[in-house]
């Protein structure tokens, strides 16, 4: 662990081919590390996708708690455990999952990765703090992410600035 880090930054690099490296180091890890063929790499896609979540993510950011009641100290968590509900009342069944797809989309990146090999994250405010969780277990045949299932409480102001940061740079270099 580098002590020299912030506690929540994002690095990134702009290559030529319309694709970009992107790093999220938490207390000097990166969180969107993994290793494929022995090697180890980050997140390096188009990702304009993503940008467009995380803007849409800081602007309607707001205190939204899991919408069903299980066992889980982060979002990740929950989610994992939300997956064991069962009954005989379809329409319960329906009702519930569609909240868990609902909230799913305001707060999980997933299904902003447009083919991107990017690791599972959850992004929720919790009183002053960004809560971001990550469960990696499931991930495409041959990629280990370095990070499987976890998370942290990132101060809101250091998590707004950093991403504010990198898509203003993101922006500037591919939209204008």
């Amino acid at each position: 662990m580098n002590n020299n880090r912030a506690p929540f930054s994002i690095e990134y690099f702009f290559d030529d081919d319309r694709e970009t490296e992107l790093s999220i180091i938490i207390d000097g890890n990166n969180i969107l590390g993994f290793k494929r063929n022995g090697q180890s790499y980050t997140t390096r896609w188009n990702l304009d996708e993503v940008a467009f979540w995380l803007r849409d993510f800081l602007e309607n950011m707001q205190e939204d708690p899991y919408p069903v009641e299980v066992e889980g100290e982060y979002a990740a968590n929950k989610d994992i455990s939300s997956r064991d509900f069962d009954s005989d009342d379809e329409e319960e069944v329906e009702t519930y999952y569609e909240k868990l797809y609902e909230w799913n989309l305001r707060h999980r990146w997933h299904t902003a990765s447009s083919g991107a090999i990017l690791a599972d994250l959850y992004f929720q405010l919790v009183g002053d703090c960004v809560e971001i969780s990550w469960n990696n277990e499931e991930s495409e045949d041959g990629v280990i992410f370095d990070n499987e299932i976890g998370g942290c409480k990132i101060d809101k102001n250091m998590f707004v600035s950093a991403v504010n940061e990198f898509l203003n740079a993101y922006a500037m270099h591919w939209f204008n």
